[in-house]
């Protein structure tokens, strides 16, 4: 999962990285993908845009929440890393 993923890099290149950026702009990825049905995986719900199926009114939230969850993870692995 993400947290072993950002671990493994941590691990490989902790000594030549300073600064540490897991999620960037989380929001975009839920919208577009989740809300509007522009990107990956195409889902979203009328009036939103044209998909076979999806739900606009939560499935973006669900998507940045778990982003969340995943962010807080890596966070407490790089505290043990550090």
């Amino acid at each position: 999962d993400f947290a072993d993923y950002a671990e493994t890099c941590f691990e490989l290149f902790g000594d030549r990285v300073k600064y540490w950026l897991t999620v960037n702009e989380p929001n975009v990825q839920a919208l577009t993908g989740y809300d509007l049905g522009l990107h990956a995986p195409g889902r979203c719900s009328a009036p939103f845009g044209n998909c076979r199926a999806g739900n606009s009114s939560t499935e973006p939230y669900i998507v940045v929440h778990h982003k969340i969850l995943s962010h807080a993870e890596a966070v407490q692995r790089f505290r043990k890393f550090k």
